[in-house]
């Protein structure tokens, strides 16, 4: 379970990045582990009011891609980004009802590309049309992914109302075999009117979390389990406070490779006109096993076996372990480059780290020395004294 409510503020992910179009809020956003992107969703309403979204794509620093148009589709409430093989697909609105889908799509995303999410005669290669419900039955739905079980996460209402007053249920389905176009649930869990307005919703392993807010008024963000409804968390969302036109919008799973998934939490700011998009997450849930690094056992020789250098991330710190020293047993030279750290475990500004070296040749000098960690994951050694023996460092940390 994600731990909502932390006394450090949750770590910045975009800071006020430009969408593909500045003239409207982000409704929705989804971040895909394999390429590294970000996929935000706007309603980009047209003279004829088309009912059209807009999918930008962005890079994990927040610089637009590309973009593409669905149109006559809905409100752009919620949206799902899925990987097979080397394709994408969207998961999003279509047939839209009024201003809300009454159904999903799953669209391949074409950059510059425009679908139309209404038209039921175009080819399955071009959009696909689901309905995990009959239309008639519900109202103002949606989709999501929850990319770490692979399963489509579909929310709908049973009243056509807003959503403070409305009520209906969130299902679980196999995405591959929705895909398939069988509609089995997984599980379903019915919702009561809240009170609240929606602005997001997820799903990561055994609970639903669910983000809530207005502009000017407190966001708050809740976890919900699968199995009993039982509302576990319901805490504030205080992050952003002090951007103009802040507004919560849009909740998903985040995920690096090598560090446990958490949740990504997305802010509004910026005057008509003038839209930008920020968004922060929630910190890791756990510890992971220390992990080995590889080094050049050519050069260097770990004093001990416990010493190899190894390193573990631990909720939001990363840890680092090892004593070193030279193969051929000469001094030291400063710049020296001892080993790399994998993308989950650099730091994203160079840290100073202190180690401890061997007394039995500094005598009379400082059993310390500086290393660094840069952004692209060397540790590396800085101290002229051209000292022999090993180098450790056992406790030193920094937050990823």
């Amino acid at each position: 379970m994600i731990t909502l409510a932390s006394a450090v503020p949750p770590p910045v992910l975009l800071n006020a990045a430009q969408l593909a179009y500045a003239g409207s809020v982000a409704q929705s956003f989804f971040w895909d582990l394999v390429g590294r992107h970000w996929y935000v969703c706007q309603r980009n309403v047209t003279t004829g009011d088309e009912e059209r979204i807009l999918v930008t794509r962005l890079t994990a620093e927040g610089d637009v891609v590309d973009s593409m148009h669905i149109s006559h589709a809905g409100h752009g409430a919620n949206i799902g980004v899925e990987r097979t093989g080397g394709s994408v697909f969207l998961w999003t609105d279509a047939l839209p009802n009024g201003h809300w889908a009454s159904a999903v799509a799953r669209v391949p995303y074409v950059p510059g590309g425009d679908v139309n999410a209404s038209d039921t005669t175009l080819p399955a290669s071009t959009i696909t049309f689901h309905r995990p419900r009959p239309s008639g039955s519900v109202h103002r739905v949606s989709a999501t992914i929850d990319p770490t079980r692979r399963e489509l996460i579909y929310r709908w209402q049973s009243n056509d109302v807003s959503s403070d007053k409305a009520v209906g249920g969130i299902d679980r389905y196999a995405l591959d075999a929705v895909v398939a176009g069988t509609y089995t649930p997984l599980a379903t869990r019915p919702f009561p009117a809240s009170g609240r307005s929606l602005q997001g919703y997820t799903s990561l392993g055994d609970h639903i979390y669910t983000l809530y807010g207005l502009p000017g008024e407190e966001s708050r963000v809740t976890c919900t389990r699968w199995d009993t409804g039982e509302v576990v968390q319901d805490e504030p969302l205080t992050a952003f406070p002090s951007v103009v036109g802040r507004e919560p919008e849009g909740l998903c799973v985040y995920e690096i490779a090598g560090a446990p998934p958490t949740l990504a939490f997305g802010v509004v700011s910026g005057a008509d006109g003038a839209r930008r998009f920020n968004a922060g997450r929630f910190p890791r849930p756990e510890t992971n096993p220390w992990v080995p690094l590889p080094y050049d056992t050519a050069v260097l020789a770990p004093n001990g076996a416990s010493y190899a250098p190894q390193y573990r991330i631990a909720g939001d710190q990363v840890h680092l372990h090892f004593s070193l020293d030279r193969v051929d047993k000469g001094p030291w030279v400063s710049g020296t480059k001892l080993f790399q750290l994998p993308v989950p475990a650099r730091p994203n500004r160079t840290q100073r780290l202190v180690g401890v070296v061997s007394g039995a040749f500094v005598t009379g000098q400082p059993l310390t020395v500086r290393l660094e960690v840069t952004a692209d994951g060397w540790v590396t050694l800085f101290d002229d004294r051209g000292f022999k023996g090993w180098i450790g460092a056992d406790v030193s940390f920094w937050t990823c």
